[in-house]
């Protein structure tokens, strides 16, 4: 017999949620580079082919987005049961996911039935996914404030974080204002025939240079934030994976990223037609691979991490990073036929949504799991000075874990009460980390005898 619920509601690994990444990156990117260029493809992506490849990958959205919103409800589960705050947010996320969808699918409509689309739906698609990215992004930077103001715990992390965020939110609010403005002067009805034509702030006045110029640079500001807040976010555990490999992986995102300076101060103007097209292509990949390292570098240490919850929180931070650099180039205010670019950015909010829990828990845990290591270091080191220099190593260990369990315990009750994460830490990583530290006491007490 057939289980309806098991098709309807699965049950989603990391490696299967990890497979349906996979699967819409392969869509995306070229959703998003044709985008890019789609002044010089009209023929090509007005044929049956185009419309054709643009159908799939709608398809794909209504399917992947499905499948990550229920990894993401069931990932989100203990959180969402003590938090006001998050459960609200999945549902207005779920709620415009399901909106933006039914706006590609009369888009469609439109197309194979009347060979045409209102530019409408394209106003609407980047007011719903921008104001909601701005949102989200705007409460993440809320809540990492209030984590660094109260507690003052892993600031410099916490803080660099926070402010890139409120930068991004910055980033994202102009370039909303800029695509109003620009949709302002484009045709109602966008047709096969239709010119594709994308803004040219060249020759617009000072205030939307002005704009423009700020859009830019604080794009590669934030950028920039979040690779020296993850590099130190993640410092920790560079000795698990080697410290060449581990500054190698987190370099990456930073030296392909900084590409996007030779457009930003003009180090290269292209001349003709072909170099404009390449250009833009190479343009349209920075963004996108940036995306791509930060999901590596964040996959690629929680699988060295033995705690499945963090793990499962950096799983999601790598989704939303990917998604994130994936989304954020989109403009749809060419208006091309058909539109290719909005799934793309339809991924937007959700991708935020995905920052919001998974970088925000995984920032807090790792934060709260250095200070619960200091606490438990200071309390071996206050103990082993008390004790008679003569004590055997092993007695010191039974000592402590008589003292070490209760604290554990209290960390992880307060630390569930204050911020609705489950920051519980196994007997094994307890275990763990006081071997390193009774290890290196008994190192400095050889060679200091």
């Amino acid at each position: 017999m057939v289980n309806l619920k098991a098709i309807l509601l699965p049950s989603i690994s990391n490696r299967q949620a990890t497979l349906v990444i996979v699967i819409v990156i392969a869509f995306l990117i070229p959703d998003t580079m044709i985008n890019t260029v789609s002044d010089f493809l009209v023929p090509q992506i007005t044929s049956i082919w185009g419309i054709s490849f643009f159908i799939a990958i709608s398809i794909m959205f209504a399917i992947s987005q499905y499948l990550l919103l229920r990894f993401v409800w069931l990932k989100t589960k203990d959180i969402r049961s003590k938090s006001f705050l998050f459960n609200g947010l999945q549902k207005i996320v779920i709620a415009s996911q399901c909106i933006l969808l039914s706006i590609i699918v009369m888009i469609i409509y439109q197309i194979l039935f009347l060979s045409q689309y209102y530019t409408a739906f394209l106003i609407w698609s980047t007011m719903i996914n921008l104001l909601l990215t701005i949102s989200l992004l705007g409460i993440l930077a809320r809540q990492l404030f209030l984590w660094y103001l109260y507690y003052k715990r892993g600031s410099f992390v916490i803080l660099s974080y926070a402010m890139a965020f409120v930068i991004m939110s910055i980033t994202f609010s102009l370039a909303l204002l800029l695509d109003l403005h620009s949709f302002s002067s484009t045709q109602d009805i966008v047709t096969p025939n239709s010119e594709v034509v994308f803004p040219d702030f060249d020759n617009a006045d000072w205030l939307l240079l002005v704009f423009h110029y700020i859009y830019q640079y604080s794009d590669l500001i934030s950028f920039i934030l979040i690779w020296g807040a993850s590099a130190l976010l993640l410092l920790h555990y560079r000795k698990r994976i080697g410290l060449v490999k581990f500054w190698i992986i987190i370099s990456l995102p930073l030296v392909y990223y900084l590409g996007s300076i030779v457009e930003v101060i003009g180090l290269y103007e292209p001349q003709s037609d072909t170099e404009f097209y390449f250009f833009y292509l190479y343009i349209s990949l920075y963004s996108i691979t940036g995306g791509l390292m930060f999901g590596i570098t964040f996959i690629s240490i929680a699988r060295k991490i033995d705690n499945p919850r963090i793990k499962g929180y950096m799983t999601l931070t790598a989704f939303g990073f990917i998604l994130l650099y994936i989304s954020s180039p989109i403009t749809l205010v060419a208006s091309s036929y058909p539109p290719f670019g909005i799934v793309s950015l339809s991924f937007s909010g959700l991708s935020c949504y995905l920052l919001l829990i998974g970088l925000y828990s995984t920032a807090v845990s790792l934060s709260q799991h250095a200070q619960l290591r200091k606490a438990i270091r200071n309390s071996i080191n206050e103990q082993h000075s008390r004790l008679i220099d003569g004590i055997g190593m092993s007695e010191l260990q039974r000592e402590m874990d008589k003292r070490i369990t209760p604290l554990v315990q209290r960390h992880a009750k307060q630390m569930n009460m204050e911020t609705a994460l489950d920051l519980t830490i196994s007997e094994e990583e307890v275990k763990q980390y006081m071997n390193e530290v009774l290890r290196d006491l008994h190192d400095k007490k050889e060679s200091s005898s």
